[in-house]
């Protein structure tokens, strides 16, 4: 279906032809992405729910489209949701348009194209009313891959919609000057009444010249600076005017970022396994993390602990390595910092989580735990204290001196199960010391 500018090519330059070139996902001009949605007061647009950040796979045009569409921030196995808008107090027709903008400020039309049902030129176009609730669903969106060789290419063809603008422009102003103050302009030039048409061509060629010198700055400006791993949805909102043409544009709402889930520098954090989760208070303990894939240039081991009164952290410090500590993105080798208060005698337990640094996301914590220093490693003090049981303590009486127990001088002895316990002693209720020195020399 041909768009407005397409339809009006070579014809007047309007409002609606502007208002339908000047978009994120066509011309570089997107000044009305800077625009504060609390200065405007009517209609307006706002997000339902949110892309899925992480887990969507954006694909390249030799694979074919995407499965399933770009799910919601809520949606779960069996309970799919997508990303939605609203548009709120307006009850009427209106056109949602949604294209691909960068992550990082200023949003910008990025290479990349969104893909599915309702998609031309990377931008889907939906049309909503009070039928729909004023609320549109996006369960089909796919986003197509562009490698870095190709995305000036993309960008250029993307604006290509400028010739148009160019051809309008040339057309509206030579032919009909209607909408222009053309005799304040004809002053300020300093021409007279039949310099009209001269006047008319020098403002479009000077527009047109502006314009492409803008395009092809933005191009080079991107082509090296570009996130290919990471996108934002734009969502815009047309009201109809009164020809019925969707002209009115209110302010834009940018999504949170959606990554792609095979770059590495996008993917999941998680630490999968350690050989130890214990350490010293001093730190420097050698431990081994197992983790999902990890860029060795983008990667910090966090340590830290929170105060339970506020729940926030009132301790950090990061594990000690360096990028060639990493081994093929899954292992980091690491040693363990030291834990801020050495003197503790009971051990602590603090968290320890994955942080990657270009965008701080972090990995679900695991629990390490400090315990305190050893002074005493040999126990030289632990077996100085332990107590010896003494040969006399399985007597009766506990006195070791001669007894009446025949004319030898012997002592009287416990029965063996009895005094040794589950112990049995071999001989020993036969045995008959002569003296108390037999007696010590064959217990001892």
């Amino acid at each position: 279906m041909a768009t407005n500018s397409e339809r009006q090519t070579g014809e007047k330059l309007t409002d609606s032809l502007l208002m339908d070139i000047l978009t994120p996902g066509y011309l570089p001009d997107v000044s009305a992405l800077q625009v504060a949605p609390a200065a405007y007061q009517g209609p307006y647009l706002e997000i339902l729910e949110q892309p899925k950040q992480r887990g969507f796979r954006f694909r390249y045009p030799c694979e074919g489209p995407s499965y399933g569409g770009l799910p919601g921030q809520y949606s779960e196995k069996g309970k799919k949701s997508y990303p939605s808008v609203q548009l709120n107090n307006y009850h009427g027709p209106a056109r949602i348009v949604v294209s691909l903008v960068t992550v990082s400020e200023p949003y910008m039309p990025h290479a990349h194209s969104l893909i599915g049902m309702n998609s031309n030129d990377g931008v889907v176009t939906v049309q909503i009313g009070p039928e729909h609730g004023m609320t549109a669903s996006f369960p089909n969106l796919g986003i197509q891959h562009v490698t870095r060789k190709s995305v000036s290419k993309v960008l250029m063809d993307r604006y290509v919609k400028l010739q148009t603008l160019h051809t309008a422009t040339l057309n509206a102003l030579t032919v009909d000057s209607k909408g222009f103050d053309v005799d304040a302009a004809m002053r300020d030039q300093g021409l007279a009444d039949g310099d009209l048409s001269e006047f008319n061509k020098n403002v479009a060629e000077a527009i047109v010249e502006e314009e492409s010198r803008k395009v092809r700055q933005m191009v080079e400006e991107q082509k090296t600076n570009m996130n290919l791993s990471a996108v934002r949805l734009c969502f815009q909102a047309y009201l109809p005017d009164e020809t019925g043409c969707f002209t009115k544009a209110l302010p834009p709402c940018i999504s949170d970022p959606v990554y792609d889930s095979k770059a590495p520098s996008a993917s999941n954090l998680k630490i999968c396994r350690m050989d130890r989760n214990t350490g010293c208070v001093l730190g420097n303990d050698k431990v081994y993390l197992l983790c999902d894939k990890v860029q060795k240039d983008d990667i910090e081991v966090v340590f830290y602990e929170t105060d339970p009164s506020t729940g926030k952290r009132s301790w950090e410090a990061q594990g000690i390595f360096c990028p060639t500590d990493v081994h093929r993105q899954v292992a980091i080798v690491f040693k363990t910092p030291a834990y801020w208060n050495v003197a503790t005698e009971s051990p602590v337990k603090v968290h320890l989580e994955l942080r990657r640094k270009s965008d701080q996301e972090t990995s679900e914590p695991v629990e390490f735990t400090y315990e305190p220093q050893m002074f005493d490693k040999e126990q030289i003090g632990a077996k100085r204290r332990k107590v010896i049981a003494h040969f006399s303590d399985y007597f009766k009486g506990g006195d070791s001196g001669p007894s009446s127990v025949g004319d030898t001088g012997g002592v009287e002895v416990f029965d063996s199960f009895a005094s040794f316990g589950s112990v049995p002693v071999l001989g020993l209720t036969d045995f008959q010391p002569r003296n108390q020195g037999e007696l010590n020399s064959n217990f001892l």
